[in-house]
């Protein structure tokens, strides 16, 4: 019974291979088959779970504001420079979303808040009522205070182009994706293995969709869920650098548009900002340092060696380009004239903090002042704490009520961040070497707690953690990833060269390295796009070269055999 299998196996794949090698066209219609299914899957799965009806409950501020700034744009006249028309946010306010008093109306309980954002026809009506009331220019417009701006460009241009409805930001995410798999199959059509890379990433997405269908994300539109999609340009330029493509015109104009979709993506959620330095490092260990160290004491052969380290390195110039570019934008793009005092992305040193304290105990012992692990209480204690024994009145975020130094961080969350930037720095010098148990010990125990929902807070408190131990999900990617693998094989991929496979590995270890970054930082459940890169990782490893060296044992001797013969 065996034997006839393994025959019956041999056969087939003999056939498929012989079939694609003499009809490549035929192949490449078969793959591209492949990934349109996968995203079909995708696409039935988050509608499936009712993720393009409803908005999230948390957190509300973050795309309440960056609503009422895509809105604001809509009005007439539309209100530029990354405000919003307060006469639209109170509308918002006035009609379930207020998070204070004075934003416009009663401060709904969790309980309504999430009934209204998750019905998807109030949602509706809301934002087209919002985009349409008459407003007031003369009051003081709203900026987006701690965090990215990019949000608010994600919800205008899916509303201008799906229409003033929730339901318009599924697609427009999925039409970004789109674009970045068109440039990726373009690219590399031709190589069965790097069109493997792009399978094996959608089955990764398919199987986070599942994972963002949880309290802390709920939908692929949240802006938490973004780095997913950062991640597809990241392995396109990677593999760009892997396989020293050359720097033709089409290839640089790929690589940018691909770079515009990682830097639109970094400017919605900077936590994607380490795919970008992946790119960075991956080009610094790939580049020949032996011919630059012999060319150096000769400077007329400076010129070739520059011309030769740009053939070798252009992806990551791209992204230099990239980041810049976003740099100049972010600086000048936000109006000044409100943006002034605050920081227009998102709060980093409470987040460096936060994570310092929280994830060694004696560290949180003395510093945590009775506040759970992790939480953004913790921070504000500690610089409530640190200026009243400085008794600073002076700091931007302090103000005196009744003889009492009080704080609040949203009259200026840029001085906010420059007093927890020098507490860090202070409890750094203090405690060398619980910072370092901190970083290499704390974090990364917490962070596998985190992802795998056996974290304890100190209070014994257990947070809602997204579970990662969905046996059924597994197979159903494992089972995606053998189809992949089996398709990509019989299209002529196989197992990598000594040459490739030690670029491969140099290209690996800084993407890796840097996919600790956001962990290093503050340990946390929404590195959905890290999931996604070590799941492709892991499939590699479980289906894919199994499978590769069992298809050139079985099939290699009699395919020589049969592509020999007349």
């Amino acid at each position: 019974m065996n034997d006839s299998l393994l025959a019956a196996f041999r056969r087939g794949a003999v056939s498929a291979r012989l079939t694609f090698a003499r009809h490549p066209r035929v192949a490449t219609l078969a793959l591209a088959a492949a990934v349109v299914v996968l995203l079909a899957l995708s696409i039935a799965r988050t509608y499936a779970l009712g993720q393009h009806a409803r908005m999230y409950d948390n957190p509300v501020y973050r795309w309440r504001e960056s609503l009422a700034i895509a809105l604001s744009r809509m009005q007439t006249p539309p209100l530029h420079g990354y405000l919003a028309y307060r006469s639209v946010r109170d509308y918002l306010g006035a009609h379930g979303l207020a998070l204070s008093a004075d934003e416009g109306g009663p401060v709904p309980t969790p309980g309504e808040r999430r009934a209204l954002v998750t019905d998807g026809h109030r949602m509706d009506r809301l934002i087209r009522d919002a985009a349409h009331i008459p407003v007031d220019a003369t009051r003081e417009p709203v900026i987006l205070k701690a965090n990215e701006l990019g949000l608010a460009d994600f919800y205008y241009w899916a509303f201008r182009l799906f229409g003033l409805k929730v339901e318009a930001l599924v697609p427009f995410y999925y039409s970004i994706l789109l674009v970045s798999i068109i440039l990726f199959f373009w690219t590399f059509r031709g190589s069965p293995f790097c069109l493997l890379v792009l399978m094996l990433y959608l089955a990764g997405h398919y199987f986070v969709i599942d994972y963002a269908n949880q309290p802390f994300i709920q939908a692929v539109h949240s802006s938490r869920f973004f780095p997913v999609l950062a991640l597809l340009p990241t392995l396109h330029l990677l593999l760009l650098l892997w396989r020293r493509e050359p720097p033709t015109a089409i290839n640089i104009a790929i690589a940018a548009l691909q770079t515009a979709i990682l830097m639109f993506v970094v400017f919605c959620r900077g936590q994607a900002l380490w795919q970008a330095l992946a790119v960075l490092a991956s080009a610094l260990v790939l580049v020949r340092y032996r011919d630059l160290w012999h060319a150096l004491p000769r400077p007329v052969s400076w010129p070739g060696m520059l011309a030769a380290l740009g053939r070798d390195t252009w992806p990551a110039l791209v992204v230099v380009c990239g980041l810049a570019g976003l740099l100049v934008y972010v600086a000048r793009a936000p109006d000044a004239r409100f943006y002034r005092a605050e920081s227009n992305t998102h709060i980093f040193w409470h987040t460096v903090y936060v994570g310092l304290i929280s994830a060694d105990r004696e560290l949180a012992r003395r510093y945590g002042y009775g506040e759970d692990r992790y939480s953004d209480g913790l921070s504000y204690l500690a610089a409530l704490h640190d200026l009243r024994g400085r008794n600073e009145t002076s700091a931007g975020v302090s103000e005196v009520v009744d003889g009492v130094i009080t704080i609040d961080i949203w009259k200026d969350t840029a001085a906010f961040e420059r007093v927890l930037r020098r507490l860090f720095f202070e409890v750094v010098a203090e405690h060398p070497w619980l910072t370092l148990r901190s970083f290499l010990a704390g974090k990364p125990r917490d962070q596998f707690a985190m992802l795998f929902g056996s974290h304890l807070e100190p209070s014994g408190r257990k947070p809602n953690i997204p579970p990662m131990w969905n046996a059924r999900a597994y197979l159903e990617i494992l089972g995606l990833a053998f189809g992949a693998s089996l398709l990509a094989l019989a299209a002529g991929a196989g197992l990598p060269c000594r040459k490739r496979a030690k670029d491969a590995a140099l290209t690996l270890i800084p993407l890796a390295a840097c996919s600790w970054i956001t962990t290093l930082i503050m340990p946390s459940p929404l590195i959905v796009d890290v999931i996604v890169l070590y799941l492709m990782l892991a499939l590699l490893v479980a289906a894919y070269l199994p499978l590769a060296l069992a298809w050139d044992r079985l099939t290699a001797e009699k395919l020589d055999s049969r592509v020999k013969t007349p």
